[in-house]
């Protein structure tokens, strides 16, 4: 029996902002205004903009399982439309969607309620009814049910009692909350009395769902539900000392590590291919081992070792079991467990030199020096790469095996018009050239010695570093140390916890992360708290509901002009 129509549901689904300008382009394709004095300390608060998120669908499973000890993963069953798609702006709610909420609340309802007195926690009566929808509506809801919503709640149950039965009920009540916006979306209200413009802090509650998405990737629990009602959140280090206790928490790592599942894109590794002739050890295991390889090695780095940025990018060990050393040629462990593994540090640094990052960023049959230097370029410094002309068309060089890699495509580099581009791409992505396609290390490219060299041009480095760089450990031990990477991993962090990019009012909440990051040795467990310390976190501007929707289509323009990726 289904109790709400598909227009309710979509009518509260918004994909837009909750306040300020939105949809802008991506920072990093819009030219750099020019700069200007940065202050701070003025007192003035800058939230930035506060979309209205809804729930992803690993929060979605991890709230269902946290909040009914379901572990079905119903939220694996959504559309596949949202996958790999972090940033909020991305995320609509389509009808498809909606019916398919409607339908995981249906299944997760009827599982709930197989055992009514274990659901409730007493025997079923108006008196545990009522007990039990305000516990578990203020779990659902991530705040205390307001008296009109409980009686409404309670009403809404009882009308199919006589009829339907206590268990049918029951489960009617359950597919009410977990539909209702206020369960699948992360709604933040502003006072009554707030006028549009008026910086507002969040509430207990709402600074509580808050911390426990960020950290945890799920709802809150009753823990800091009930610390939110003593007040222990209304200030920034009371919300600190609450986010050190979350840190501790298992659950954390999932967020982490699916942190660095986006930045590193492990996704391209589902359904990769290499040419069978010349890459004969190829396979789907393999690169299933190359995942777990990055997966244990972020594990062993941020909660058994140091936790430093620069490790992950420099260390001269990974996680290896026999097979998939055997596959890249190391003396490695002799079990089917991932052990810590010496490399040679001449060889091998870090996350940047892991199959899973060099496989996927390859094509078939041999390497892609842009594809890798466009992540170096792009993702580890944040750097800007001029579109490319109009009409000009992009066609890779036949391969040749009297020529390296590097050297057919030196045309990039000599042509001045492919030149802007790839004087800034090629460089760095020609680090990685003694890693073939696979992801295996290698001497010589048909059976020519290969240059590893380059220069990092417009980056901006530790003073007196070198720009020039021989491999990708001497390129990896660069990044470590440069102050634009170390603000680029702080930004990428800020996407990823906020779900959406940082704009000019986030200017002060950027150079606050960084220099926390940078105070605490780029300790990474340091800048996961100081996320939760920025105005950003701590803050929202009222909007104006007058205002256009940030994220409705432009009618002046033109429809070859619409579409591009989320990310």
């Amino acid at each position: 029996m289904r109790w709400i129509s598909l227009a309710t549901l979509l009518a509260s689904a918004c994909s837009g902002a909750i306040g300020g300008p939105g949809g802008e382009p991506d920072p990093d394709e819009r030219p750099a205004p020019a700069p200007t004095p940065l202050v701070c300390d003025d007192g003035a608060l800058r939230p930035g903009r506060a979309p209205l998120r809804r729930l992803t669908r690993d929060e979605y499973d991890a709230t269902i399982r946290d909040l009914l000890g379901d572990t079905t993963t119903p939220g694996a069953r959504l559309v596949d439309d949202e996958r790999g798609v972090l940033l909020v702006d991305g995320r609509a709610m389509s009808p498809l969607l909606a019916e398919q909420y409607l339908t995981a609340a249906e299944d997760v309802a009827a599982r709930a309620t197989e055992d009514l007195e274990a659901l409730y926690g007493c025997a079923p009566s108006a008196e545990c009814l009522s007990s039990f929808v305000t516990r578990f509506g203020r779990r659902a809801w991530r705040r205390p049910l307001t008296t009109e919503e409980h009686a409404e709640l309670v009403a809404f149950h009882d009308a199919f009692v006589e009829e339907a039965g206590e268990r049918e009920a029951t489960a009617l009540l359950l597919e009410r909350l977990l539909v209702s916006p206020h369960f699948l979306y992360r709604a933040e209200l502003p006072p009554e009395d707030a006028r549009p413009g008026d910086v507002v802090p969040l509430d207990g509650f709402e600074r509580a769902t808050r911390l426990a998405y960020t950290l945890l990737g799920t709802t809150p629990d009753d823990a800091l539900l009930d610390a939110a009602a003593r007040g222990e959140l209304d200030d920034a280090e009371g919300v600190r000392r609450h986010a050190e206790r979350l840190l501790e928490d298992e659950r954390s790592e999932a967020v982490v590590q699916e942190f660095f599942h986006h930045w590193l894109e492990l996704d391209l590794l589902e359904g990769l291919d290499k040419d069978p002739e010349l890459f004969p050890r190829w396979s789907s295991s393999v690169a299933e081992k190359m995942r777990h390889e990055t997966e244990a090695f972020v594990h062993e780095v941020l909660y058994e070792g140091d936790g430093s940025y620069a490790t992950l990018l420099t260390a001269p060990w990974s996680m290896l079991d026999s097979e998939l050393a055997d596959y890249y040629g190391v003396e490695g462990p002799s079990g089917t467990s991932f052990e810590r593994t010496a490399l040679d540090p001449n060889e091998h640094a870090g996350l940047l030199t892991q199959g899973a990052f060099l496989a996927p960023r390859a094509r078939t049959y041999e390497t892609s020096p842009i594809h890798r230097g466009m992540f170096i370029r792009g993702s580890l410094f944040c750097g800007s790469v001029p579109p490319p002309p109009e009409n000009i068309e992009i066609v890779a060089p036949d391969p040749d095996p009297s020529l390296t890699t590097r050297e057919r495509l030196e045309e990039h580099r000599s042509n001045e018009v492919c030149a802007t581009c790839h004087v800034l791409m090629d460089p760095p992505g020609f680090a990685f050239e003694r890693f073939d396609a696979a992801g295996r290390f290698r001497d010589t490219e048909n059976g020519l010695p290969i240059d590893a060299t380059g220069e990092l041009r417009d980056t901006e480095l530790a003073e007196g570093d070198p720009r020039f760089f021989d491999g990708a450990p001497e390129l990896a031990r660069l990044a470590a140390k440069s102050p634009q990477a170390h603000a680029c991993f702080a930004r990428q962090w800020f996407r990823f916890a906020y779900a959406r990019s940082d704009e000019s009012d986030d200017a002060c909440a950027m150079q606050q992360l960084v220099s926390r990051f940078t105070a605490e040795s780029l300790d990474v467990r340091a800048l996961l708290l100081e996320l939760t310390q920025t105005d950003t976190f701590l803050y929202r501007t009222v909007p104006d509901p007058m205002a256009p929707d940030p994220m409705a289509p432009d009618p002046t323009a033109s429809a070859g002009a619409a579409g591009g990726d989320a990310r």
